[in-house]
């Protein structure tokens, strides 16, 4: 088994890095989260930054998911 990670733009799916295998193989494909719209911008690069860049943005989109939620001043 050979698991890659990619984002689905409704119709393509752009891998995170090139695949390394060749031939036919059956697939199972998982759709994890969904992207927000705000997302798409940075998402856009994907193919540029490293793992460890990746994540970090990922990180930090999703420690701000929430930021306003049940704040007065904003």
């Amino acid at each position: 088994m050979f698991a890659v990670k990619a984002i689905y733009d409704g119709n393509n799916f752009k891998f995170a890095e090139p695949l390394a295998i060749k031939g036919n193989y059956e697939v199972v494909i998982t759709f994890t989260n969904p992207i927000e719209k705000n997302q798409e911008n940075i998402l856009q690069y994907f193919n540029t930054w490293d793992k460890d860049d990746v994540d970090c943005i990922a990180e930090i989109i999703k420690e701000r998911e929430n930021f306003s939620l049940n704040r007065d001043e904003i």
